[in-house]
């Protein structure tokens, strides 16, 4: 009579978990999900960043250009041996500058169009919402609010939409003071040559 004992055992198992609270209300064992605040991809489609790129002045698409890795300023080049040619920053440097305007933009756009592009948006952002705040943002160099931790001097990091929240606007402050950074050390340039 093993499978008498077995379906008691079963039975006795279901009879004691109807007192357990969390499976008479859902909310108990399964928590609400916490919204998503956004995705990368989504504050970054191709019909927002394409038109940046459009009317970007040389400087910035230079710019953005030498965040790229140098090997496709080698290829947009035409050089027939990529892997032959020393991809430096140098060489990369020297690729940009023998581009057009025309032609980096172009790059640019197969770029922000691409699905590694879009794939790569997507990586971080479950990166950053897993967890990987605090790292990710040491690394990038982007300060945000209690090192990415839930509380200052924690071990906890932040998870979820607030990850992504704090990241965004740790970027944005990041970005606001490179701006200041940059007019005040225009303003004095100025200052000198008067």
């Amino acid at each position: 009579m093993p499978t008498n004992d077995a379906t008691t055992a079963v039975q006795n198992f279901l009879r004691s978990m109807q007192g357990n609270r969390a499976l008479q209300d859902p909310q108990v064992h399964n928590p609400p999900q916490q919204e998503v605040f956004t995705t990368l991809p989504d504050l970054l489609p191709t019909s927002t960043t394409i038109p940046v790129i459009e009317s970007a002045d040389e400087e910035f698409v230079d710019n953005l250009l030498r965040q790229l890795p140098p090997e496709l300023m080698l290829l947009a080049q035409e050089v027939d041996e990529v892997s032959s040619a020393d991809p430096t920053p140098e060489t990369a440097q020297a690729a940009i500058e023998a581009l057009s305007l025309d032609q980096k933009k172009e790059i640019l756009r197969k770029v922000l169009r691409s699905p590694q592009f879009h794939q790569s948006l997507s990586s971080l952002t479950h990166a950053i919402s897993d967890g990987g705040l605090p790292s990710i943002s040491d690394a990038l160099g982007i300060p945000v609010e209690n090192g990415g931790y839930l509380k200052k001097g924690g071990t906890v990091p932040l998870g979820g939409g607030d990850a992504v929240e704090a990241f965004l606007k740790g970027a944005r402050l990041s970005v606001e003071k490179d701006m200041e950074k940059i007019e005040k050390e225009d303003g004095e340039g100025k200052m000198d040559t008067d």
